[in-house]
């Protein structure tokens, strides 16, 4: 079983074997920085790289979140490589190519393509959305991203799955997390 790249970073990051709890459907809170809501049971891990939440494997489905993340800070890590950094004056487009960037940084050969950039709102807060696809170990992904940058930090939600059958399955659902965000005007 091949690893996605973001994960694969979170588990070099932890150095273990990134703990896996189940999540019940719900109001869950991401960091200090917003809530989101799921009509459904996840499986979920956390670690310093943000929370990983999936239904039926990280392969098949990952929901990835990240709150508050700061000036010189990184969506992952790999020991010995070094990763494109988040800036607090990044604009939407930058925030794509830090995405982007990073997926093809930790899978070699990714070719990330970002499309439909647009503000987009994050809770009560102004964001922005976008799409992309890669091909990650010969299989095609697709990809959606819901983020905001407030007070020069960046809060970030990822949902990538293959395009063939997992993608389509899944995104009504994630369609609804994204659409339940709760972002609070202040921190």
């Amino acid at each position: 079983m091949r690893v996605t790249p973001i994960l694969l970073a979170a588990a070099l990051a932890a150095c273990a074997i990134p703990r896996i709890e189940a999540e019940p459907p719900g109001r869950h809170q991401v960091g200090d920085a917003y809530t989101i809501t799921t009509s459904r049971s996840w499986s979920r891990s956390t670690g310093s790289w943000g929370e990983v939440r999936t239904i039926d494997g990280v392969t098949l489905g990952r929901l990835q979140t990240w709150a508050g993340i700061g000036d010189g800070e990184l969506l992952g890590m790999v020991e010995g490589q070094t990763l494109p950094a988040f800036r607090a004056d990044f604009t939407p487009l930058e925030v794509t190519e830090l995405v982007a960037d990073t997926i093809e940084a930790l899978s070699p050969g990714a070719d990330v393509v970002v499309t439909d950039l647009r503000p987009a709102p994050f809770g009560s807060r102004p964001g922005f959305r976008f799409s992309y696809e890669y091909v990650d170990g010969g299989l095609p992904t697709r990809g959606v991203a819901l983020g905001a940058v407030h007070d020069g930090q960046l809060d970030l939600i990822l949902f990538a799955a293959p395009a063939e059958h997992y993608f389509d399955l899944y995104w009504p659902e994630v369609e609804q997390i994204m659409a339940s965000v709760t972002a609070p005007i202040g921190r």
